[in-house]
């Protein structure tokens, strides 16, 4: 016959088991509950940074050096300037350039465009966000620099870097 406490510390001993047992069967359905909602989690993640990952290719990567028309010279308009930034052509030579404005409305306080602007020609072409334009001129019939720029956006004419040169040779 057993006494009392022993039944008493034998009843706390089973129940302290069901407690534990309980308690690391919860802790098991709480990690199988997560599971998935970690599982979700992460291919969200994976789908937002590709996706930004993909638009920012475009913008960076995508269409350097391609161009729409043959023959050409790509010319890419962002907020850091033009690229390149000479051009190279012929005294009397006809210049077909193919602009790229890589920035969208959003960035563009000058209406939603960049421009080229050569005072000295006489020349002004406004570019639309995220587009291409093509765009065609007889280079100067006396070789020299030949400045153009964007007097949009970007601190206009007055910024450094939102000019270029139109170099021409004899």
């Amino acid at each position: 016959m057993t006494t009392r406490a022993a039944r008493r510390a034998h009843l706390r001993e089973q129940v302290e088991e069901q407690q534990g047992q309980r308690q690391r069967s919860e802790a098991e359905a709480k990690r199988r509950a997560t599971l998935p909602r970690v599982v979700a989690f992460l291919l969200v993640a994976a789908v937002i940074l590709g996706g930004g990952t993909y638009l920012a290719a475009s913008v960076f990567i995508g269409q350097r050096g391609t161009t729409a028309v043959a023959g050409a010279v790509p010319v890419r308009l962002s907020m850091a300037g033009f690229d390149p930034k000479v051009i190279n052509a012929k005294a009397g030579q006809t210049v077909n350039l193919d602009f790229w404005n890589t920035d969208n409305a959003m960035h563009l306080d000058g209406g939603g465009v960049h421009t080229f602007i050569m005072d000295s020609q006489h020349i002004y072409v406004k570019i639309p966000a995220e587009a291409r334009l093509a765009y065609s001129f007889t280079a100067p019939t006396t070789p020299g620099d030949y400045d153009f720029y964007c007097n949009t956006c970007c601190g206009g004419k007055a910024s450094p870097t939102m000019h270029g040169t139109l170099h021409v040779t004899a």
